[in-house]
């Protein structure tokens, strides 16, 4: 998750030993950090991803996941590339090669060291390096799943109840804060 529970309920001033609302902040907090990330296209976790990718027939090649660590493996149709020279542009996600990406479906694949250590309220945890604005966005966000109850009108006679559509989009305040 993009945040933890007592994080999160220092955030929204709810007293750390009231622990009436945690299951339901905890299921919110979950369902947020998977929607911004869905919504960004990627993941924050620090850890290692794999990919096989297009190939670009440019001098860069864009990953899902960063920031960029390292590279651990990097095979073009077939043939380990790692030697070769490329630069790793951490923040934007890119591999660059000055003699360019070859052009072609499912050419490329790539293991590779990407993301943020994120929070954690373990005594041992390292500091976070997740950026506090995706922090901030998954409190918001949670913060908003747990007011709205999803039902917009109920009627008692022939009992009738209209759920929100589900295709709705991030609030406003949420989308400024993830947006890249």
């Amino acid at each position: 998750m993009l945040t933890t529970l007592q994080r999160a309920k220092s955030y929204l001033s709810i007293p750390l030993d009231d622990t009436s609302q945690d299951f339901t902040l905890l299921t919110a907090l979950g369902a947020a950090s998977e929607w911004i990330e869905r919504e960004c296209n990627r993941s924050f976790e620090y850890k290692t991803y794999r990919q096989t990718l297009d190939g670009p027939g440019t001098k860069f090649l864009r990953l899902r996941n960063f920031p960029i660590h390292s590279v651990s493996l990097l095979h073009v149709d077939g043939v380990d590339k790692l030697g070769e020279s490329f630069t790793i542009e951490s923040e934007n996600g890119m591999l660059f090669r000055r003699s360019g990406w070859p052009c072609g479906a499912r050419l490329i694949e790539v293991e590779y060291l990407a993301g943020y250590i994120l929070p954690s309220d373990a005594e041992d945890a390292p500091a976070p390096t997740l950026p506090q604005k995706y922090e901030w966005a998954c409190v918001l966000l949670a913060q908003t799943l747990m007011r709205e109850q999803g039902v917009t009108s109920e009627r008692v006679g022939d009992i009738s109840v209209t759920y929100k559509d589900e295709g709705r989009s991030l609030p406003g305040a949420v989308k400024a804060l993830i947006q890249l």
